[in-house]
């Protein structure tokens, strides 16, 4: 349908017309039953991305359908590739490293917990510590 707002031209495409269900409720409008209705089914357009999954680039629709776009020719690498490759094995050392002193702190503080725990003679605390602990180790 074309359409003028404001001097400027558009083209309207028509929206298709939605099932309708019959909700059981009757209500009274001025004297009149009205019968509710809701929609069987309502269409949520889906966002339009290009995307790319280990190197092959692919592209949604607004109906959900994957289009596929073919595979990525990656440049070569850059000179200071081999600067970054390092830098982030560093710190995937870092974390490792972190990692152990934080298990070693978790496993000090339970056992702190469980020592607590016995001294105050709760055997229900206490066991359920001591499966905590076997699931940290």
């Amino acid at each position: 349908m074309r359409l003028t707002y404001r001097g400027h031209d558009y083209e309207q495409e028509p929206v298709p017309p939605m099932q309708m269900r019959d909700s059981g409720s009757v209500g009274l409008y001025r004297g009149r039953e009205l019968h509710f209705s809701y929609p069987r089914h309502v269409p949520v357009p889906q966002p339009v991305n290009r995307l790319q999954y280990r190197g092959v680039a692919y592209q949604t629709t607004e109906t959900g359908e994957v289009n596929s776009m073919g595979r990525v020719v990656r440049p070569a690498a850059h000179p200071q590739a081999h600067h970054a490759i390092a830098h982030a094995h560093a710190r995937l050392i870092d974390q490792q490293e972190l990692a152990k002193v934080h298990h070693q702190y978790l496993m000090e503080r339970l056992q702190r917990r469980l020592e607590v725990a016995r001294a105050k003679g709760d055997d229900t605390l206490v066991r359920q510590l001591e499966q905590e602990q076997h699931q940290l180790v």
